[in-house]
C-alpha cells in the first residue's frame, strides 16, 4: 500500500482539479494514507537510499540452503550467483532476476510461482519453495531488495534508459551501465487504465526528470529521477516527444493511431506543464525533432510527403514537399553537428537524408533503401552512421552518413518488430525496443503470460554486435535516455 506526504497530496489535488490526473489516484492515495502503509513514491520506488524494512539477510539463508548449490561461488548456472547482494542485483547472463519494488516483475519469483511445466526448482528435481520462503522473498523485493545495510540499489543513478511498454501500461527503467532492468513504473498503480498506452519518452539532459506520452489517456506525464510522478499536462493523442533543454520546453507530436488529430504540435513548459499548440498546417504531424541549437523544431506528416520547419521564436511554420509517392515519414534522427536529419519512410522502406544546414530551408541530400518499415532511427555519437530499426524485416540497417549506403545489417535474437532506438548516454551502446506482437521472439522462460514479451536489444555501436537482450513489457515502443552529445 502507498502513503503520500502532505505536499504530494496537495499537488495531486491541484493536478486533479486541472483535469490532468484521474480521480482514481486521489481515492487510492486517501485509502493508502489511512492504512499507514510504508512510505514509497507513486511508482512503488523508495524515495531514499536506505530502507527500514527487511534487508538481504532475510533472504540470504533461503538462497544458501535452496539456491547456491547451482547459483553460488563454485557454480553459477546461467551466469547467476545468489550468494551476495551485488551478485543477485547483477542478475544472470541474460538480465536481471530481481527488480527492486517489483516482485510481480521479478524473474526470481516468477520462476518459482508461474513457470509453465513446473515451478523452479521443483522441475529440476528439488523441493518446491515453501509459501513462507516465497513470502519472505516477496517482502524483501517489495521493500526495494535492500542490501544487508539497508541500501536500495540504483538510488541516485541518472544514466537510465526508459522503455514504454504500450501493451501493459508500464515503463521499464534500465540502468545503462549495468544493462539490467532496475525499476518498473506501473501506471495502473497511479490510477491510470490498462489502456493508458505509454508511447514515447523524453529525458532532460541532466537526468533530473523524464516525460512519457499516454495515447490512451490524452496526457503527458512528468516524473523525477526517482520515478515519482510530479506533474502532468492534458494533450490530445500525444505521440513523439522532443525536449529543448535551453528553453525548457517539451514538444509533442500526435500519435500514429489517432484518427483525426489536430494539425498542430504541442509545446509544454517543463516548469509548470502548461500546454500550448503550434499550427503546422499538415495532417497527422508525427515525426518530431528539436534542432541542437534549439532554434528550430521539425515535424512531418504521416499523410503527405511534407516536412515542416518551425521557428522556435516566432512559431512560424515553413513547409517543404519532398515529392514522390506517399512515404509515411515516421521519425527523424539528427546528426551531432545538427546539419542533417535522417527521416524514416514506412511505406517505401527508405531513409531520406535532409539537409537543414541553411534554415529555414530543407532539401533532400539523398535517400537509401533499408529494410521493411523503417521506424525510429538514431545517429551514432560520432556522426559516422545512422542506425535504422526495420519493423517489417526485424533488422537494424547501419547506414553510412557519408556515402548514404547500407554498410551492415544487424539481425538476431531479440529483434522482433523493432520500434524505438536510443544511444546510451556514453554513446557506446544502442538500445532498440521490439514490439514482438507476432511472437517471433521466444521468451527465455515460459511463464504463461509472456508469449509476446517485448525486448530491449543492446548493440555495441562500434562492432555492431548484439551484446545483450533484456525482456521488458508487452509491446515495447518508444525509448528515451539522456543524450549522448
Amino acid at each position: 500500500m502507498f502513503r503520500f506526504s502532505q505536499p504530494d497530496d496537495v499537488t495531486m489535488l491541484v493536478l486533479w482539479m486541472r483535469g490532468v490526473l484521474p480521480a482514481a489516484l486521489l481515492v487510492a492515495a486517501g485509502a493508502c494514507a489511512a492504512t499507514g502503509g510504508r512510505a514509497v513514491d507513486r511508482a512503488g520506488t523508495a524515495s531514499t537510499g536506505l530502507d527500514s524494512g527487511s534487508s538481504f539477510d532475510s533472504v540470504a539463508g533461503i538462497f544458501e540452503t535452496r539456491c547456491n548449490r547451482c547459483h553460488g561461488d563454485t557454480q553459477a548456472g546461467a551466469g547467476l550467483r545468489l550468494d551476495t547482494w551485488n551478485h543477485v542485483l547483477r542478475g544472470s547472463d541474460a538480465g536481471e532476476v530481481v527488480i527492486p519494488f517489483a516482485p510481480d516483475h521479478s524473474l526470481l519469483l516468477e520462476l518459482a510461482t508461474k513457470r509453465v511445466g513446473g515451478a523452479h526448482p521443483s522441475e529440476a528435481g528439488e523441493d518446491a519453495m515453501t509459501a513462507a520462503e516465497l513470502a519472505t522473498m516477496r517482502e524483501w523485493i517489495e521493500s526495494g531488495a535492500p542490501s544487508p545495510s539497508g541500501e536500495i540499489a540504483y538510488h541516485g543513478v541518472r544514466n537510465f534508459v526508459y522503455v514504454a511498454n504500450q501493451g501493459e501500461a508500464t515503463i521499464s527503467v534500465i540502468d545503462a551501465q549495468a544493462q539490467v532492468v532496475v525499476r518498473v513504473v506501473d501506471l495502473k498503480k497511479l490510477g491510470f487504465s490498462e489502456m493508458a498506452k505509454p508511447h514515447h519518452i523524453a529525458v532532460e539532459p541532466d537526468g533530473s526528470h523524464w516525460y512519457v506520452s499516454l495515447i490512451g489517456e490524452n496526457r503527458v506525464l512528468k516524473f523525477d529521477s526517482e520515478n515519482k510522478l510530479v506533474d502532468a499536462a492534458e494533450f490530445e493523442v500525444p505521440g513523439m516527444l522532443a525536449f529543448d533543454a535551453g528553453r525548457r520546453l517539451l514538444y509533442v507530436g500526435r500519435s500514429m493511431s489517432a484518427v483525426h488529430p489536430p494539425s498542430r504540435i504541442g509545446v509544454i513548459s517543463a516548469g509548470d506543464m502548461t500546454a500550448d499548440e503550434i499550427d503546422v498546417f499538415v495532417p497527422r504531424p508525427h515525426a518530431l525533432m528539436v534542432a541542437s541549437t534549439g532554434k528550430r523544431v521539425y515535424t512531418a506528416s504521416l499523410s503527405q510527403n511534407t516536412v515542416v520547419n518551425v521557428d522556435a521564436d516566432t512559431w512560424e511554420s515553413t513547409l517543404f514537399d519532398i515529392g514522390g509517392n506517399p512515404e509515411v515519414l515516421v521519425q527523424f534522427a539528427q546528426s551531432p553537428d545538427g546539419t542533417t536529419l535522417a527521416a524514416s519512410a514506412q511505406l517505401s522502406g527508405r531513409v531520406f537524408f535532409l539537409d537543414v544546414s541553411q534554415p529555414p530551408n530543407v532539401s533532400v541530400r539523398g535517400t537509401v533503401q533499408v529494410g521493411g518499415m523503417p521506424w525510429h532511427p538514431t545517429h551514432a555519437a560520432n556522426g559516422a552512421v545512422v542506425f535504422v530499426p526495420n519493423k517489417g524485416s526485424s533488422t537494424i540497417s547501419v547506414v553510412s552518413a557519408d556515402s548514404l549506403a547500407v554498410i551492415a545489417e544487424i539481425s538476431g535474437n531479440g529483434l522482433s518488430e523493432p520500434h524505438g532506438s536510443v544511444l546510451s548516454p556514453d554513446g557506446k551502446y544502442l538500445f532498440v525496443t521490439s514490439n514482438n506482437a507476432k511472437g517471433a521472439y521466444q521468451p527465455r522462460h515460459p511463464l504463461g503470460d509472456n508469449d509476446n514479451v517485448g525486448t530491449a536489444t543492446i548493440v555495441d555501436t562500434d562492432t555492431h554486435e548484439i551484446v545483450k537482450v533484456l525482456e521488458v513489457g508487452t509491446y515495447a515502443t518508444g525509448v528515451g535516455a539522456r543524450k549522448a552529445w
